[in-house]
């Protein structure tokens, strides 16, 4: 440990010295420097970041093989000169570590795990493997496993880089190409083990899946924000990390609506729905158009122009265009329309194309009449029942009036504002006009860069010569060249552009950033066109994208992701058991094809490690029939059923029961959830709605009132299944109702085990 620090610190010096050196070396010289810092700061950047990775403790495991030979495992690699200190725990030579069980050694003898806080060792826990190889080997400890699971959770989910198992590490060095599927009961793993595939992913493929090109999406904010310390503990932070509810630019959406209504937004008629409206007529048109030509009154009313709206509408769908772009087709209609009006008065039609689609009052009733629309603006149309066209009258007024009603959108809302921003389109981008001579030579507080190279003469330096795209000077000829010399100062500046990869050819006027007359060179072969990258990098495809809790997608949410995995590969995470939208698929194989894809590596998490045997047995009473229950690993826990008379008593007294040292939650449906909000006087303890609580872990759990938890939703023992599968030690049910059927054949008294 000690020469593994001693060797960070030389390191992270090292780091410092580099990105020292990149600001050095762009401090003067020519423009090619602020490229190299650039370069050089970003390496450091990202090796300090992985150098930062300790809280946890960088070292973590020692592998002792049957031939006498051993190695350390860390969060990274170091090397000692030559030798090898520390192999990063994503290296092949570090699998063993993880699939050597005692039925398949793989040579190893002990398997010790380090826990270490910062630079100092504070435990050891060993595995022997080989028990008659073992000599003289030291075994101390309970096992690194059981060990770990005897740690309170905390307020985040921890790596488990020092106790992933066989299973487990399967699935995280599953080839990247293709769809991984990981499916396992509650307490396996899988959320985990899909963050730690996406570090393995990142090792293995540096190059490839860099710069945000991995995307891990989970079911809520309250989610990922659980789960977001665990890839930088790892040492990567170029994962973007999303919650269904945020996969929309601009839309932060963290509610869920109810059962009914959710059944309504995602089923894939919605798409019909979404279509017709994104057509319609916007609610602030104008219904008239009237304008004068040749001395004759032309007028299109409503009923004329919604005749002109279905034009365009079937014209943009036989060529593919979508309303945003159809202002040019809707303009050429309107003008059509109008000419109906005047044909066969000797009037030449071209001309009277001409001059009436140059007119202003025909270009602002355009614009008014078939607006640029925004997704966000149309789903609110959706508050007029009479606009909701492709569904029952029920289903209609139902969704009316959620939206008639609503304060913020829900996450069941994202895919449908999804939708429509693929269905509106965008408008054609207008033509950039070049920037105006005035606007270079007007005199502003600061400056403005140019798209060019540009020698100046300034006040007080000398001669001054801009790059492209810089507002300070890369070189400066100083006092040594007279200020009237325009022809030497010219031959300079060649030379320090041929210098940079450019031939001078000859010379123009222009300005300089500070919009000082300047002198411009003409050169030999242009400059490249930059791309404008104002949204180039949210528009790169994702190379990856892991998908956790992927059993509650609805087909609405589904199109969401395939419009983002259409080029990637995939980690689809889930248990169908734990599936609770009314619209969640039956199958596997039916999810993948909603989504697109159809060929699938599955592999099945059977091994529970959270939760404690008697609390998922208890839960698995509220499986559905023919559902597997998980196989715990985990012995002891503590299960309590209570019921009682008073439930905003009792619950008082099991707060305060709760053990202090430890991550408490109160679990209750959606309304209740509300009102126990206020009851709950103690800062550690949260109040969860069981929507929410999907993924999550606590150390103790009570659980309020099953039976509205049931009640609640159409896949309510589902919901029953997944919150009575939150607790890792302690689980406490307190109802006053009768409890569900597949419950009640359980021993109400308190329960201690282990």
């Amino acid at each position: 440990m000690d020469r593994v620090y001693d060797l960070l610190e030389g390191m992270r010096a090292r780091a410092n010295d580099l990105a020292g050196e990149g600001h050095r070396r762009a401090a003067g010289g020519p423009a090619t420097g602020l490229v190299e810092r650039d370069a050089m700061v970003h390496q450091a950047t990202v090796r300090l970041r992985a150098l930062d990775v300790e809280a946890e403790g960088i070292v973590f495991g020692r592998l002792d093989f049957d031939d006498g030979e051993s190695f350390h495992i860390g969060r990274l690699g170091v090397r000692d000169g030559l030798e090898p200190l520390l192999v990063d725990w994503r290296a092949p030579a570090a699998a063993a570590f993880y699939r050597a069980t005692s039925g398949e050694p793989l040579g190893v003898v002990r398997r010790r795990v380090i826990i270490c806080r910062g630079p100092k060792v504070i435990d050891l826990d060993d595995d022997v493997l080989s028990p008659e190889r073992a000599g003289d080997l030291r075994v101390l400890g309970e096992g690194a496993l059981l060990a770990a699971l005897r740690r309170s959770r905390g307020p985040h989910m921890r790596d488990i880089v020092s106790t992933i198992q066989r299973e487990q590490d399967e699935a995280i060095r599953a080839p990247a190409p293709g769809v991984t599927l990981i499916s396992g009961g509650p307490g396996t793993g899988k959320t985990q083990v899909a963050l730690h595939r996406a570090a393995y992913l990142l090792y293995t493929n540096r190059g490839r899946f860099t710069d945000g090109r991995i995307l891990v999406v989970g079911p809520s904010t309250v989610f990922t924000r659980y789960i977001s310390r665990v890839l930088p503990s790892l040492g990567e932070e170029s994962v973007h990390l999303r919650s269904l509810g945020e996969l929309v630019e601009g839309v932060t959406a963290t509610r869920r609506d109810r059962a009914y209504v959710a059944r309504i937004k995602g089923d894939e008629r919605m798409r019909d729905v979404l279509v017709e409206l994104g057509w319609q007529s916007p609610p602030s048109a104008p219904r008239r158009l009237r304008l004068v030509y040749a001395g004759q009154v032309l007028t299109l009313d409503a009923a004329e122009l919604a005749a002109a709206r279905r034009r365009v509408r079937v014209g943009c769908e036989a060529s593919g265009t979508g309303p945003n772009a159809a202002g040019p087709t809707a303009a050429a209609v309107l003008v059509d329309a109008l000419w109906q009006q005047v044909e066969g008065r000797h009037l030449d039609r071209k001309l009277f194309a001409e001059e009436v689609g140059d007119r202003d009052e025909l270009h602002s009733f355009r614009r008014a009449w078939w607006p640029t629309l925004t997704p966000t603006e149309v789903l609110g149309w959706l508050g007029d029942a009479n606009r909701v066209i492709g569904l029952d009258p029920e289903a209609a007024e139902t969704l009316a009036a959620t939206y008639r009603s609503r304060t913020d959108w829900s996450v069941d809302d994202v895919p449908l504002l999804d939708e429509l921003a693929e269905l509106l389109g965008e408008p054609p981008a207008a033509p950039r006009a070049p920037e105006p001579e005035w606007r270079l030579r007007e005199l502003t507080t600061g400056t403005r860069t140019v798209a060019t190279f540009v020698l100046s003469c300034g006040l007080r330096e000398g001669w001054e010569l801009y790059a492209p795209n810089l507002a300070t000077p890369f070189a400066l000829a100083g006092p040594t060249i007279d200020n009237d010399a325009i022809g030497a100062a010219q031959r300079w500046a060649e030379a320090v552009i041929l210098r940079e990869g450019h031939h001078v050819v000859g010379w123009t006027d222009g300005f300089d950033p500070h919009g000082e007359e300047g002198y411009v060179p003409v050169l030999a072969e242009p400059l490249p066109v930059e791309e404008p990258d104002d949204d180039s990098a949210a528009d790169e495809p994702y190379l990856h994208v892991i998908l956790d809790e992927a059993q509650d997608l609805s087909p609405m949410e589904c199109r969401m992701i395939a419009r983002r995995v259409e080029y990637a590969s995939m980690t689809v995470v889930g248990d169908l058991g734990q599936a609770t939208h009314p619209l969640a698929a039956d199958t596997w194989p039916q999810l993948l094809a909603r989504i697109g894809k159809r060929q699938i590596r599955t592999l099945e998490l059977r091994t529970g490690y959270r939760v404690p045997q008697v609390i998922a047995d208890y839960a698995a009473r509220a499986l559905a029939p023919g559902s597997a229950p998980t196989r715990s690993y985990r012995p002891g826990g503590t299960l309590s059923v209570r019921q009682v008379d008073d439930l905003h008593t009792a619950l008082r007294d099991a707060v305060r029961q709760a053990p202090r040292d430890a991550t408490v939650a109160v679990i209750a449906a959606d309304d209740r959830a509300e009102t126990l909000a206020g009851l709950v006087d103690a800062p550690d303890v949260v109040v969860v709605p069981a929507s929410l609580v999907k993924g999550l872990e606590y150390d103790h759990v009570i659980v309020v009132e099953p039976t509205e938890i049931v009640a609640a939703e159409p896949r309510g023992m589902n919901r029953l299944y997944v919150v009575l599968t939150r607790a890792v030690a302690t689980l406490v049910v307190l109802h006053h109702a009768a409890l569900p059927a597949a419950l009640r054949d359980a021993d109400p008294a308190e329960r201690p085990t282990g």
